[in-house]
């Protein structure tokens, strides 16, 4: 699902996701960076029935219509599928690779409630602090607690799973400490405080996550919204403006680091995923060594 400064400027080159490589959209005019995405495969259909039973001996602990049969653990990568209003409606949830499935989302904790009327009233409040940090590091995402049923509520463990999804397209893979260093990252999952190091391989580029102790050439400092009539086309020509209009001043008052700008695909785009990341790094692309501050000095 889900990347100026200096470089020679090229336009709008999409490429395609093949074994495991990056579909890339050429970024703005400051140079050849580019947005990295991962495609979702087609949703599933939901299935109907509100009950915690379906069928003999089937024990549903969050209702047949959410579907799953076991409950969910912390960590789990999910596809989530909405039967009604994002974030309004009970989804139906499927539990999928968090590296290759294209996840919405993923569980970030578990909620024990003492019991079913806890979980009911106070399950979704004790998510949405649980995760609060999360959601906020994220461009695009939200918090959905879904809580047991009451016939379910003791094959769920008594547990509401807390869910960050993405509110317009599938974040794509693990966020937050479910990432290891090494790994690739998508502009969809790409979290406030990230250092990551750009590769380019000429036809297509990753960025790996690093530590910001270690060699890196971008730490994401925050995201930015297009303005509404803005076409795709415009944001990429203009990512790094958008980004530096709200970030250079703090992150890049001198001449030596500069502000830049990140989209995901036009698919993205076009579903509402119309956020910017932002990052700071040296203005030349160079890498770098440690983690900056506002005031773009090393801590």
């Amino acid at each position: 699902m889900p990347i100026v400064g200096i470089l020679a400027f090229v336009l709008a080159v999409a490429l395609v996701v093949v074994a495991g490589v990056w579909a890339a959209t050429t970024l703005s005019s400051g140079g050849k960076h580019t947005a990295a995405t991962k495609k979702a495969s087609p949703s599933g259909s939901s299935s109907s029935g509100d009950g915690a039973s379906a069928g003999a001996g089937a024990v549903y602990p969050y209702g047949a219509d959410v579907g799953l049969k076991s409950p969910l653990r912390t960590g789990d990568c999910v596809r989530a599928v909405w039967t009604g209003t994002a974030f309004a409606s009970r989804p139906k949830v499927g539990v999928v690779s968090c590296a290759h499935g294209v996840p919405d989302g993923q569980v970030m904790a578990v909620d024990a409630a003492k019991d079913f009327g806890d979980a009911r009233d106070h399950g979704g409040e004790r998510c949405a602090g649980d995760v609060k940090g999360v959601v906020g590091a994220l461009a695009d995402a939200g918090v959905y607690a879904l809580t047991p049923t009451e016939a379910g509520f003791e094959a769920a463990g008594g547990g509401t799973a807390c869910l960050v999804l993405g509110r317009h397209a599938p974040i794509g893979g693990a966020i937050g400490r479910f990432r290891s260093p090494g790994s690739n990252v998508w502009t969809t999952e790409m979290s406030v405080g990230d250092c990551w190091l750009y590769v380019d391989h000429t036809t297509y580029f990753t960025a790996t996550l690093t530590d910001c102790a270690d060699q890196h050439t971008d730490q994401v400092i925050g995201s930015v919204t297009a303005p509404k009539a803005m076409a795709f086309q415009d944001a990429l020509r203009r990512a790094n403006t958008l980004c530096g209009n709200r970030f250079a001043s703090t992150w890049a008052p001198g001449s030596d680091r500069s502000v830049f700008g990140y989209l995901s695909d036009e698919s993205n785009w076009k579903a509402g995923f119309d956020s910017v990341v932002c990052t700071v790094g040296k203005a030349d692309r160079s890498r770098t060594t440690g983690a900056i501050s506002s005031s773009a000095t090393t801590p």
